[in-house]
């Protein structure tokens, strides 16, 4: 129950960047009831994304973007590979489709939706991970974040030497790790 354990209340703000099916904002929404913080989806693949969206219409404070994040300074395409369980902008053996995505820089997501702080971020992006998370410490976005629940996902060039650079960065910018299951859930917070 670590990945649901946070202090949040109606005025929260919640982004959940891969919200695939919404299982982990189910459960954020079962733990935090009666209070429904704000909370914006972030998920590419029209698939998932539609199951989003009927799953939450009749929730005003829930907001499903389809699109991915990125790092570049505009609106883009990446190419997805998508498989039953999940999507991947790295190949993955299991794919059943390709497709083009539009994506968005984490920067304008949140001047989009008027944020200027984040209670907590959900990151589950399959790789993507280490290039945002870097770009957001690079550029001190990483700040606008109080609690940053990240899956890093091995199998990407110098993972771990990524990842524990990135451990180290987020030290120096006064996060504290919350609770670190490596290469499956880790939690920072500041």
């Amino acid at each position: 129950t670590h990945n649901i354990n946070y202090e949040l209340n109606n005025n929260s703000v919640v982004i959940d960047l891969g919200g695939y099916y919404g299982l982990w904002i189910d459960e954020i929404l079962k733990k935090n009831n009666p209070y429904i913080p704000n909370i914006i989806l972030v998920e590419p693949v029209p698939e998932f994304y539609n199951e989003l969206v009927r799953k939450y219409k009749n929730y005003e404070k829930i907001k499903v973007m389809n699109v991915g994040v990125s790092t570049d300074k505009n609106e883009s395409t990446k190419t997805l590979y998508v498989s039953s369980d999940g999507s991947s902008t790295n190949f993955n053996i299991n794919v059943k489709s390709v497709i083009e995505i539009k994506t968005l820089p984490i920067d304008k997501i949140l001047s989009d939706n008027y944020i200027n702080q984040v209670d907590l971020l959900q990151i589950n992006i399959e790789g993507d991970e280490y290039g945002l998370m870097e770009y957001m410490i690079e550029s001190d976005i990483v700040n606008k974040f109080k609690n940053i629940q990240i899956q890093f996902h091995l199998g990407i060039k110098n993972d771990i030497e990524r990842r524990d650079n990135i451990q180290k960065n987020l030290i120096s910018k006064g996060f504290k790790n919350k609770f670190d299951y490596p290469f499956v859930w880790e939690s920072w917070e500041k």
